[in-house]
């Protein structure tokens, strides 16, 4: 009886790390499939104009994305290299919600790969106070954690960091009450530093 349970045991460790293996198999393919000519196979992209999205938190991925299929976030448009022009919100309208939830789960499996970038380190310092001051609260451990259900902003490609912020400054894309209020209360240059702070954490 003993030894039959053992055996049991076994074969179910088996099938089920069999099972987990084909749907991460599967959900490797999705990925590539949906995401992997702008951010990567992994997640991690390598152009300064699309963000790496690896090692988000899968409830960030799944929202952003949600947002985008319903239009409430809106896509810039881009060209991938070989591919054709299109944009987030004419990616996302197609993604069935139990394939949003699959591509999150397995973007947030991955693990985020700080790019190499250039640093100005004056700039950095002055953004390292200015975060701790307006944004540590809700993008912890230098804007890094993603279990703040936040974009990782800490290695992020300094040239989206730029396009985003830019775009929040000009009211084009929508963000909590709280960081509005917030955002608001920053000059350009405060802006400027902030986003060479995030760059710095590499």
């Amino acid at each position: 009886m003993y030894y039959k349970k053992i055996v049991l045991s076994l074969l179910f460790s088996v099938t089920t790390a069999f099972s987990f293996s084909v749907a991460s198999a599967d959900d490797a393919a999705l990925v590539k499939e949906k995401c992997g000519s702008c951010h990567g196979d992994d997640g991690n992209s390598k152009d300064e104009k699309v963000p790496s999205i690896a090692g988000f938190s899968a409830d960030a991925i799944e929202d952003i994305l949600s947002q985008y299929k319903s239009g409430d976030r809106k896509g810039d448009k881009y060209t991938p290299e070989g591919g054709k022009e299109t944009d987030m919100g004419e990616i996302a309208s197609k993604i069935s919600d139990d394939d949003i939830k699959k591509i999150s789960a397995f973007l947030a499996a991955q693990t985020f790969k700080p790019v190499k970038q250039p640093i100005d380190k004056a700039l950095a310092k002055k953004g390292a106070k200015l975060h701790k001051k307006k944004c540590e609260k809700c993008h912890s451990d230098n804007g890094s954690n993603a279990s703040d259900d936040a974009a990782i902003l800490a290695g992020q490609w300094e040239a989206y960091l730029q396009k985003e912020f830019d775009k929040i400054a000009a009211q084009e894309r929508d963000i909590p009450r709280k960081m509005k209020k917030r955002f608001k209360k920053l000059s350009e240059e405060d802006r400027t530093a902030l986003i060479k702070f995030y760059v710095s954490q590499q």
